[in-house]
């Protein structure tokens, strides 16, 4: 185990007792999920639950932006999400109890403010769903650009100055990239 799922864990508190049917979605949310992660892509993951699949660690390959130490914005390709199913998941969702960005701690988008994530979820989100959400953020493709609106008002004023240079990055979460070679026939 990984020291960041040990701090997943201790953060997270014990894991709840679910009904019957909380418990047939997390494991075909399960199912589902890791059957797409076979076919490759930008994500690793890791189930951290004892008993039933409601706790999860998410690492992101997906191109982002931190702003350094010398107050540059600059690429970063690893993000670390925490993610919690409660028990009335299927009929309630606080999207900061369900989702914490653990790294990096200096992530630069409207969006996010460690280890809050401003991201809309609806009850009966599968994984599969909230990993894709969550890809389209970290790559700048989802965004907030009003100031009176985010956690990060310098974020949104960069994006805004820089639209041509957003999506930060252009490729799918999951599957592998192919490369074509177009011949020309004579």
């Amino acid at each position: 185990m990984e020291p960041i799922d040990l701090h997943i864990l201790a953060i997270s508190g014990p894991e709840p007792v679910f009904d019957e049917v909380m418990t047939d979605f997390l494991r075909n949310t399960r199912d589902e999920f890791v059957a797409r992660c076979a076919q490759g892509g930008l994500l690793e993951h890791a189930s951290l639950g004892l008993r039933e699949p409601w706790l999860w660690r998410l690492t992101f390959h997906t191109r982002g932006l931190i702003r350094g130490g010398d107050g540059e914005v600059q690429p970063v390709e690893r993000h670390v999400v925490a993610v919690r199913f409660l028990p009335d998941y299927l009929r309630h969702v606080n999207k900061f109890q369900t989702l914490a960005l653990l790294e990096p701690r200096e992530v630069f988008h409207p969006n996010l403010k460690p280890p809050a994530i401003c991201l809309n979820i609806e009850p009966g989100m599968s994984l599969l769903e909230i990993a894709e959400s969550l890809h389209r953020l970290f790559s700048w493709q989802l965004r907030q650009l009003a100031e009176n609106d985010a956690f990060n008002p310098d974020a949104c004023a960069w994006g805004r100055a820089h639209l041509d240079e957003l999506p930060t990055d252009k490729r799918r979460l999951f599957g592998r990239a192919v490369d074509f070679q177009l011949e020309e026939i004579a």
